[in-house]
């Protein structure tokens, strides 16, 4: 059964299959506008969402993504007001993770049909949850800063029984005055990346983040998610080798759409990891601070990043030190699937 036939929504909601590229430009809007409400620091593009819906594990398009459109155009003249994406992944000590992910239009941000798309959801979701248990719903909201309450829905996935779990962070460094000297410890070197290594460096990435509560492992679409996004420039990035081995990087990017969208001149430097022997030896600082010099170089005035804030190397203390500054935080909320709750009916496309 598809997910758009295992929806109950409000009056004058409805929705309908997924139709590939041609949804992107509104889909990628209304993530836009969601993120913003959020507080979230990247804008969402149709390039980048074109190369993302390419490459999904545990999900297939036709049955697992739907579209939620109102019955009254809204001003910009689109009927789409939101969209629901169903996947899922084993995590942790074999459990399996099902996700959840509704983001809508702020102007139809409301509790009827916001519970409506989860309890949906999960309908959709509970022969994978039977598949392998134990198994559990896991969903997002926002907290949008130190001086903003929590966004609606937190309290809407509390009622229904989700508890916080997780929590991550985005930061900004304002401007990319003053960056701080750090130095490689002694035998690790940065080298150019070659295309030859790209593999190599994005298994040292993967490796990193094992034992890590949601690490699962890498499948050829997280490959691809990274190799065919439309912002790769490997010549950004900042790769730490001690020998024939990856003891860290940071794989920094650019989007020129979102620059030119809000206005500033911003880089990324994200996918952060470094080696597990070799943490907490100034790896990762050294390669921050490179990498903030070549945003500079590049003519950028500020970057971004996002953490988890439980990173057990103090990664969120690294940053601050290095001049980032608390933009928000988002939370991921969990709720175990009840041993006792079976699918109403086999699943089928």
């Amino acid at each position: 059964m598809k997910l758009v036939d295992r929806l109950d929504l409000p009056p004058g909601y409805f929705a309908r299959p997924y139709r590939g590229r041609a949804d992107h430009p509104a889909m990628a809007a209304v993530l836009g506008e969601y993120r913003a409400y959020s507080g979230l620091a990247e804008m969402p593009t149709v390039e980048r969402m074109d190369a993302a819906y390419a490459h999904f594990d545990h999900c297939d398009p036709d049955r697992d993504i739907a579209i939620i459109e109102h019955d009254q155009t809204d001003g910009d003249g689109e009927q789409m007001v939101g969209y629901l994406r169903t996947t899922w992944e084993d995590v942790g000590a074999g459990t399996r993770d099902c996700l959840l992910f509704s983001p809508l239009r702020i102007a139809h941000l409301d509790r009827p049909l916001f519970v409506a798309l989860v309890e949906g959801q999960e309908r959709h979701m509970l022969p994978w949850a039977a598949e392998q248990p134990p198994a559990r719903w896991r969903a997002f909201a926002a907290h949008p800063g130190p001086d903003r309450p929590a966004t609606a829905e937190a309290a809407w996935l509390e009622e229904l029984g989700y508890v916080p779990t997780e929590w991550s962070a985005s930061l900004v460094r304002p401007h990319l005055d003053d960056i701080p000297e750090r130095s490689l410890p002694d035998g690790v070197e940065v080298r150019p990346v070659t295309p030859d290594q790209l593999r190599t460096i994005l298994a040292a990435d993967f490796e990193a983040f094992r034992g890590e509560w949601d690490f699962h492992e890498p499948t050829e679409e997280d490959y691809a998610d990274v190799l065919e996004s439309p912002y790769l420039d490997e010549s950004l990035w900042k790769v730490a080798w001690a020998g024939d081995v990856v003891v860290g990087q940071v794989k920094t990017f650019i989007n020129p759409d979102e620059n030119a969208a809000r206005g500033y001149r911003r880089g990324y430097t994200e996918y952060i990891a470094t080696h597990h022997d070799w943490r907490n030896r100034g790896v990762a600082g050294a390669l921050l601070a490179m990498s903030l010099r070549e945003l500079r170089d590049r003519g950028m005035t500020e970057a971004a990043l996002g953490v988890d804030t439980n990173n057990p190397g103090g990664a969120f203390q690294l940053y601050t030190s290095l001049g980032f500054e608390l933009r928000s935080y988002e939370a991921v909320y969990t709720k175990p699937v009840p041993r006792t709750s079976k699918p109403s009916t086999t699943r089928q496309g």
